[in-house]
């Protein structure tokens, strides 16, 4: 036999002298295989380095044993953190995990959706992306796909709004976080402030934008429209959005709320080379907890993601809807602040 071919069942139980089925036995160790033909078929096997299809004998079962965790892009520490600590769980419990770019674009994720269900994954977890966006009427071929989807394998979200679309979600608790911040800030006797970064389109954002002067009036802290500058989410905006804060206005608040950690980097970079002083002229608070907060100086102050918690949930529901459980959960992880020099 040719050992550049690539050695199936069939060509083991051909050279052995016995049926395909007893191959199978005598690999699982299940059912009856006599003495003398095991001893063959194992000879075989490590003669020819055999192993066995794994995706092809869970299929048999109904199973891939292989989980999809859909993403919107991979270069944001939040993603990273979170799959981590799903992806132990998964390997712990026997699953592989696939994981699935969708580079923020609606038709990429739509087609990683439909690629899903050809691979015949056992469940899909999906976080962010057009699944954050407020105006889901506007995106309806994306939603039909998710709809879709959960009806053929179990779908659990990254996303608050999960038990809309009939899934099961983890989220981390915005109201917490936000008023973990204004609590903080009052403490420290600030007045006033303002707030830099996301986009009202994003529900997630808005939703943080609106507990943040929600909490701040019920701590005392004044805000002001022209306080608050709307940008995208990385380090060159949170910049931008500092130099049009400084542009637009002679009096600043004393505090300055970031939607994510990477804005406040960039807001404080931009305050410095102003010749600010943080926190003495302006503290600023960031959101996410990412290690970027930690590396800048002054470190931030920053709401602290519970990313082990949110990854080790997202896994227990989607182990358990394998497992057959059809229950619509909604589970909120509730983060903490962490202090630090910017304030």
């Amino acid at each position: 036999m040719d050992n550049q071919k690539k050695i199936t069942i069939y060509d083991i139980a051909k050279e052995a002298g016995v049926s395909a089925s007893q191959v199978s036995r005598a690999i699982s160790g299940k059912g009856y295989v006599s003495e003398e033909n095991k001893e063959k078929i194992q000879a075989l096997i490590k003669k020819y380095n055999y192993r066995p299809n794994a995706v092809a004998r869970n299929l048999q079962k109904g199973r891939s044993n292989t989980v999809g965790f859909l993403i919107p892009h991979i270069y944001q520490e939040y993603f990273p953190h979170v799959y981590s600590s799903f992806e132990r769980v998964m390997t712990e419990r026997g699953y592989v995990t696939v994981v699935f770019n969708g580079k923020s674009t609606p038709q990429d994720e739509i087609r990683n959706l439909h690629l899903l269900e050809d691979l015949r994954v056992d469940a899909a977890v999906i976080i962010g992306g057009s699944l954050d966006y407020a105006d889901w009427e506007e995106r309806k071929d994306y939603v039909q796909a998710v709809r879709n989807l959960n009806k053929k394998l179990p779908c659990v979200l990254g996303n608050e709004r999960a038990g809309l679309l009939n899934c099961s979600g983890v989220f981390s608790d915005i109201d917490k976080g936000a008023e973990e911040i204004a609590k903080h800030l009052a403490s420290k006797g600030h007045k006033t402030m303002g707030i830099l970064g996301g986009f009202r389109s994003v529900n997630p954002s808005f939703r943080l934008q609106e507990s943040l002067k929600h909490f701040g009036r019920e701590y005392g802290l004044e805000f002001r429209e022209e306080w608050q500058v709307f940008s995208s989410y990385n380090t060159g905006e949170g910049a931008v959005a500092m130099r049009t804060l400084l542009k637009r206005n002679k009096e600043l608040p004393t505090a300055i709320c970031c939607i994510n950690d990477e804005i406040a980097v960039g807001a404080m970079g931009v305050a410095l080379d102003a010749g600010l002083k943080i926190p003495e002229d302006v503290a600023f608070t960031g959101y996410d907890g990412v290690m970027l907060s930690q590396e800048f100086r002054p470190q931030l102050t920053t709401v602290q993601m519970d990313f082990e918690t949110m990854g080790r949930r997202l896994a227990a529901l989607v182990i358990n809807s394998i497992e057959g459980d059809k229950t619509v959960t909604d589970i909120a992880v509730e983060p903490w602040l962490e202090i630090r020099q910017s304030t």
